[in-house]
């Protein structure tokens, strides 16, 4: 079985020397040395000293509204075509949902819609960066105008928008570490932010709320990133580079392969841009479900992404109105395997099985 995604990790023996200093310092938690490490790593990737670790994207996602200090009731406008994390967070924090429909070409929040969908009750923004594909980040901007704008760039560590890093767009910036992830610590985040302040309120938010006094100043929780995660992140965000270069390359192949085939489609990458192609989904305007068996009669595994958030029973209270391309996305997209570590002749044989699928006579 060719697997859909599949974690590329460091040599063991690396890993396990980081262990040794972990079990010497008897500190297993607590923001020590390799949480530190880790985050001064991806603060120099980023360009910017505002951002810290968390114990998972989800954590960081309710932390980075909870940063906001918005009021319970208010509205958020976000993407029904995105993982269900992104409005777990708004709603456990007493936030309510309000769904817009995406650009069928990117994938990502239509600015267009996300506007329409402001009303005076509306306090936060939220995109996704999806499968590591840059929101328009300018054109949401002009949508949210005095709002603060919130991404959940959990596909997104090593993307940029028009020259500027993935996390350093928006008011508040969530990553997430886990092992779908290209830089991994088995599970964990980060949260970038954009002004000291909201720093700020993002260390005490991750810590229980308080900071070292047993004080809180406000209502946190427990998000800090053991030791044990860290240690994995500072051997793996050494690899982000290569990473998103190779998946930009299997991404390629893949397109060069299918090119011209009737009836499949790619996720629009504007070109002053870079994805990490996290996932690489192929649209496809008919028969989206028979290409998925051919290939799992193959041995290739697929994956329908994302499921839209306003059908899910939890979310249903708030789908107030159709999102005709947010549906016709999930009923048309199917995720392919792409992952650091899938060998070109393997693209080559998923390609071949999608060509003859669409090409071949009708079983």
């Amino acid at each position: 079985m060719i697997p859909v995604m599949r974690p590329e990790l460091p040599p063991l023996e690396r890993y396990v020397e980081l262990l040794r200093d972990i079990w010497s310092s008897h500190m297993l938690s607590n923001f020590a040395e390799f949480a530190q490490r880790f985050e001064r790593r991806a603060q120099e990737y980023l360009g910017t000293p505002r951002v810290r670790s968390v114990a998972s994207g989800d954590i960081g996602l309710m932390v980075a509204l909870k940063a906001l200090d918005l009021p319970a009731g208010a509205e958020a406008v976000v993407p029904s075509f995105t993982f269900n994390s992104t409005v777990n967070a708004i709603v456990w924090n007493g936030l309510v949902p309000v769904f817009a429909d995406i650009d069928p070409a990117t994938l990502c929040a239509d600015p267009a819609d996300v506007a329409r969908c402001v009303t005076p009750r509306t306090r936060v923004i939220v995109a996704t960066h999806v499968f590591g594909n840059p929101c328009d980040a300018d054109r949401l901007r002009q949508a949210a105008g005095e709002l603060p704008l919130v991404f959940d760039a959990a596909h997104g560590f090593g993307s940029r928008f028009r020259g500027r890093a993935v996390g350093t767009l928006g008011d508040v910036e969530v990553f997430s570490f886990s092992g779908t992830k290209l830089v991994t610590t088995g599970e964990g985040g980060l949260v970038s932010a954009a002004t000291d302040d909201l720093m700020r309120r993002v260390e005490y938010a991750r810590a229980y709320g308080f900071q070292g006094d047993y004080e809180s100043h406000f209502t946190g929780l427990n998000g800090k990133l053991s030791e044990l995660h860290a240690a994995l992140g500072v051997l793996t965000i050494e690899m982000v580079e290569r990473a998103v270069a190779r998946r930009n390359a299997i991404a390629a192949r893949y397109r060069d392969a299918l090119a011209g085939l009737p009836g499949v489609s790619f996720q629009a990458v504007d070109p002053r841009d870079r994805s990490t192609f996290k996932d690489f989904g192929i649209v496809c305007e008919r028969d989206r479900d028979g290409l998925e068996a051919r290939l799992s009669e193959a041995g290739i595994q697929t994956k329908r992404y994302f499921r839209p958030c306003h059908t899910m029973r939890a979310f249903r209270p708030w789908a107030t109105r159709g999102l005709p391309a947010t549906e016709a996305a999930y009923a048309r997209t199917l995720c392919l395997p792409i992952f650091n570590e899938l060998p070109d002749a393997d693209v080559d044989t998923i390609a071949t099985v999608v060509r003859r699928h669409f090409t071949a006579p009708s079983r």
